[in-house]
This record gives C-alpha cells, sequence and structure tokens, in this order.
C-alpha cells in the first residue's frame, strides 16, 4: 500500500510539473469548458476547487472524487436561450454535462480509497445564420469533451490529503464551414483538509489543436464549513483564478443550509441549501479588459434539496445565472448516490 501511495504521489508531481512546461499561451480554445458544470457549484459562483464534492468533481477539481465513497450517477441540463437579445432570437445554446463513480474499494483493494469517474460535457450554438442569402440555412457549432478522471487519499483524518487528475479528450465543429478538429489536455490537483477548514489547487495544461493552444489555467481555492446549533450550517468559499494572458478573476459563494429537515425510517430530507456566488470577477487590471470581463460577470443563486431513500441518495439541484448573454438562465442537475 505505500508503494502505490509514493507511486500515485509521484504521478501527481509529474502532471504537474508537465502542465507547468509551457508558461506562454496561445488563443484561447475550448471556451466552453469556461462555462463551469454541476448546478450546486454554478449557484455557488464556481468557487468549488476546494469543496468538490459530488461528482461534477472530475471538472472542478478531481481530487475531490474521494469524497464520493458510493457509487453515483450524475446529470445536468439547461433552460433558456439568447432570445431576449435583439437579432439573436434564433439562436440555440445549450450545455449538457454527465458523469459517473467508482470506489475501487468496492471492486478491489489494491488501490485504498481511489475513485474512479468518467465524464462527458457538450455544448452547442445552434441556429447561427452566417449566410443570409440563404434565409432558410442555420448552421452549427458544437463542442465536446470526455473525461477520464481518478482522485487518491494520500492519508486521512483530521488532517487529510487527496490528489487527482483527468484526461481530457476535446473536439469540436463548426458546419458552417465544414472545420473540426481534436485534442487532448490535462487537469491535476489537490485539496488538503483541517476538519471543515479545505484548502485545493487545480492546474490545466491547456488543450492543443494544430498550431493553437488553450490558456494554462491554475485555480487556488479555500473554504469553510461553520456549524451553526445543531441543524444549521453556513459554507463560504473562495477561488482566485490565473489563466495567462488574462487578469486574476475570482469566484466567491456560499451555501445556507438546514440539516434533515424531514425524516422517517426509510425516507426523508436530508438537508436543504440555499446558494449565492459571483463568478468571474477581475480583481487587477492587466491587459487592460478587467471593466469588459466584469461586465460579463455572473451573479448566481441557487436551492439544493437532498433526499434518501432506503440506502440511496439523491441530490436535486437548480441555478439561475447573470451575465454572459449566450448563457442560459436556468441549470439544475441530478446526482444519484447508491
Amino acid at each position: 500500500m505505500i508503494k502505490i501511495k509514493k507511486l500515485f504521489i509521484a504521478v501527481q508531481i509529474a502532471l504537474i510539473v508537465f502542465c507547468s512546461s509551457n508558461l506562454f499561451a496561445g488563443v484561447d480554445l475550448a471556451p466552453f469548458l469556461k462555462k463551469g458544470i454541476g448546478a450546486k457549484a454554478i449557484a455557488m459562483g464556481g468557487a468549488f476547487t476546494s469543496v468538490a464534492d459530488d461528482p461534477s468533481a472530475i471538472y472542478w477539481n478531481p481530487a475531490g472524487l474521494t469524497k464520493i465513497q458510493m457509487y453515483s450517477i450524475s446529470t445536468m441540463g439547461a433552460m433558456g436561450s439568447s432570445d431576449k437579445y435583439p437579432g439573436l432570437k434564433d439562436i440555440i445554446p445549450t450545455h449538457q454535462f454527465f458523469a459517473a463513480t467508482l470506489p475501487l474499494a468496492n471492486v478491489t483493494d489494491i488501490f485504498g480509497k481511489a475513485v474512479f469517474g468518467i465524464g462527458y460535457i457538450s455544448s452547442t450554438m445552434g441556429g447561427i445564420q452566417h449566410n443570409r442569402d440563404v434565409p432558410n440555412h442555420l448552421d452549427s457549432h458544437t463542442d465536446n469533451a470526455i473525461y477520464l478522471s481518478a482522485g487518491y487519499p494520500v492519508f486521512t483524518g483530521y488532517n487529510s490529503l487527496s490528489v487527482g487528475a483527468s484526461l481530457k479528450y476535446i473536439t469540436y465543429d463548426f458546419s458552417d464551414i465544414t472545420s473540426a478538429g481534436s485534442g487532448m489536455d490535462l487537469d491535476a490537483g489537490v485539496i488538503y483538509s483541517m476538519g471543515m477548514l479545505n484548502f485545493g489547487a487545480m492546474i490545466t495544461k491547456g488543450v492543443e489543436i494544430g498550431n493553437d493552444k488553450a490558456p494554462m489555467t491554475t485555480k487556488f481555492g479555500v473554504s469553510n464549513k461553520f456549524k451553526v446549533g445543531k441543524k444549521f450550517h453556513i459554507l463560504g468559499a473562495m477561488d482566485l483564478i490565473q489563466r495567462q494572458q488574462e487578469p486574476l478573476t475570482t469566484n466567491i459563494g456560499a451555501e445556507f443550509g438546514i440539516r434533515e429537515p424531514l425524516t422517517f425510517d426509510n425516507f426523508g430530507i436530508n438537508a436543504v441549501n440555499l446558494r449565492f456566488g459571483v463568478e468571474g470577477y477581475a480583481i487587477e487590471n492587466r491587459y487592460d479588459i478587467s471593466s469588459a470581463l466584469n461586465e460579463t460577470a455572473g451573479y448566481n443563486c441557487g436551492l439544493g434539496i437532498d433526499i434518501y431513500v432506503a440506502k440511496t441518495y439523491l441530490q436535486f439541484d437548480i441555478a439561475l445565472l447573470s451575465g454572459n448573454m449566450f448563457e442560459q438562465s436556468t441549470k439544475f442537475s441530478v446526482n444519484f448516490y447508491f
């Protein structure tokens, strides 16, 4: 077991070094991956690097997969379009997500409490009319990402340390100009916890497609959960995000929850949570684009209900968004644990 732990740590260090190998970025490929996944994380403004406690961890920080020691299935959908913007009423954006996790301890003892995850993100922009000479011909732009992720707890207890990594296969397709491409990307993450206080970090190398390369992204997060009496809690979280050739930005989120408001023998409500967040707010003025970024910063809120039925658990989450003109106004997630 000690050898396996050393191997996971060595792989993690190698991934971080590899992700840091290129310090200069080209164009911003795969911008759809900035949208985020999971209604809980989105409602908290994306301040999830140190939280990452549901299947969306494959996106926010794969080290958080170690917090999920059950089989799980997760899906996210979205509602809304850009029809409120003049001249854009025909554009139809979609952003969907699916994930599943497998605690390897349920299969073999070789890897301890390591957790494996897979995920799929699909983002489309349909109803685009580029050629106005052909009024009924509408084009589309499609992006996809497939995730293979793993998290491993180096040590557990009051003080705990987990590491994780995600390998991503990213594709895009522009139907209007019959252009398509694909490439690979890597995420490497870590979460260190002291009781309810959590610190997280993640590096995304940046996908390369042809001669273009997406910017490397580094995230640092901190979160703390405070209990208020026996039934209530407050979770506060903040992330700092540094993308190459962009100013430093921050995500800030909060969750106010009540525990077990309704319980029976084999059915009940584990928790009801109200969430708020600010996403993508620039806190420095490098590159003279901070004002433009802050005009599209997201101000989000949401509601979550956790339900148990016998030995299975369901999480229903909804997020309401404002900010980016091509972002759906409502996103909803369902997580199933068994």
